[in-house]
């Protein structure tokens, strides 16, 4: 995939968060005529504190079969700070997708608009590509929301404490705890729930990034770290 390259990631605190608050100027939310038939899930985990496995996994859309994957394995050294996620594993992630074939559409295990700053993971990685990107979280960082009904597809809003809608709580699958889904960049509100829950089959997550996951545990074991 191409990548930009908007900025270093070696910076503290402060820094960061006034890069958050420049770039979030130019995220885009708004309808996106796009009709995706190669979708990428992104997701990141960590073999040891120091160490981050970065793996991208495509999948043919709305099939949602594992097409291949990428992946980059890094040392990570900045610790997590609520707010920052992408400061920690941005770097591994980039290194993964400039490995990955072109996408319609990215997914992450993250948020996009629903973060204190309006830049998630989702949209923060997301300036960096020139592909829609949409973060689906499994827990709520920032805003609020009500409970969504008890059927798949069934929503809520998240509000952030102006009242501004950030994303959407969503029912991805009967029983279960809903997903939190935002954009991250280059698509509205609608289209994010409505690809979202498109994207997720049997399971409460995404099937992408769900893919992603399983890759990266498989990748663990299999390059011993």
């Amino acid at each position: 995939m191409k990548v930009k390259d908007l900025h270093s990631w070696n910076m503290d605190r402060s820094d960061a968060v006034e890069i958050q608050k420049l770039l979030k100027e130019n995220i885009v939310i708004r309808d996106n005529p796009i009709e995706p038939s190669l979708v990428a899930g992104v997701d990141l985990s960590f073999p040891d504190k120091s160490t981050g496995l970065a793996v991208v996994a495509v999948l043919n859309f709305p099939e949602l079969e594992l097409l291949e994957y990428s992946y980059h394995v890094g040392k990570v050294e900045r610790p997590y700070i609520p707010g920052l996620l992408s400061f920690r594993e941005g770097p591994e992630i980039i290194e993964a997708l400039k490995n990955t074939p072109e996408v319609d559409l990215v997914f992450f295990d993250g948020h996009g608009t629903a973060h204190p700053r309006g830049i998630g993971i989702a949209s923060h990685i997301g300036l960096f590509l020139e592909v829609p990107t949409i973060g689906v979280a499994k827990s709520l960082l920032y805003g609020k929301c009500e409970l969504p009904g008890s059927s798949r597809g069934d929503s809520s809003p998240i509000l952030s404490p102006a009242g501004e809608l950030i994303g959407y709580s969503l029912r991805t699958k009967p029983g279960v705890k809903p997903v939190y889904v935002s954009p991250g960049n280059g698509l509205s509100m609608k289209q994010a729930l409505e690809f979202s829950l498109k994207a997720t089959g049997i399971y409460r997550l995404p099937e992408p990034t769900r893919q992603a996951h399983i890759l990266s545990q498989k990748l663990k074991a299999q390059l011993s770290l």
